[in-house]
């Protein structure tokens, strides 16, 4: 795996930002797209999540570990933005206010046990048979949930009932999602 799992340099961070804004930017005026930032062949996962006024905006991602970095980024910026169907798509005047975080997913392993589940560190994805859901580590940790209401609340995002994580055919998988956000006091 290489640099793949290795966390991007605070640089590189700010530059992909700053991409991801410029690409909102352009789609947003029908302008051309800009380059990417270097990243070196990485390959990953990635969550998107924008937010306004400190609001849930969008969030979109992807776990998908053999596309190109630069790629997933910029499916899930302009997802978020432009294709999240609890929100309208992005309108230009709330680019001035959007912060955004990436979240870089390390590949999600077989969690064995719910006491085994570190908040704040730990995101869970549930494969069910009737549906799949993803909670990124930051929710626990916003909602103040422990182990048992995570994977509960993750059962319930699949669309499923609160106990799904428990059914047969279910699987509980843990990943880590490092993120890197604007800083809004910067605007």
């Amino acid at each position: 795996m290489g640099n793949e799992t290795e966390p991007l340099s605070p640089e590189l961070e700010k530059q992909v930002l700053s991409w991801c804004q410029a690409l909102l930017k352009a789609t947003l005026f029908q302008e051309p797209s800009p380059p990417a930032p270097p990243l070196a062949g990485r390959r990953g996962g990635v969550f998107v999540t924008l937010k306004r006024q400190g609001r849930l905006r969008g969030c979109i991602g992807q776990f998908v570990f053999d596309d190109y970095l630069e790629k997933t980024i910029k499916e899930m910026v302009l997802a978020a933005a432009f294709r999240d169907p609890r929100f309208p798509p992005l309108a230009k005047h709330e680019l001035a206010d959007l912060d955004i975080t990436v979240s870089i997913l390390t590949p999600p392993q077989p969690l064995k046990s719910l006491n085994d589940l570190v908040i704040g560190r730990d995101g869970l994805y549930l494969l069910h048979p009737h549906g799949r859901g993803v909670l990124l580590p930051v929710v626990a940790v916003e909602q103040g949930f422990n182990p048992e209401q995570f994977a509960r609340q993750t059962s319930m995002k699949a669309g499923l009932h609160p106990e799904a994580y428990k059914d047969q055919g279910a699987e509980l998988l843990v990943f880590t999602a490092p993120a890197f956000s604007t800083d809004p006091s910067e605007k």
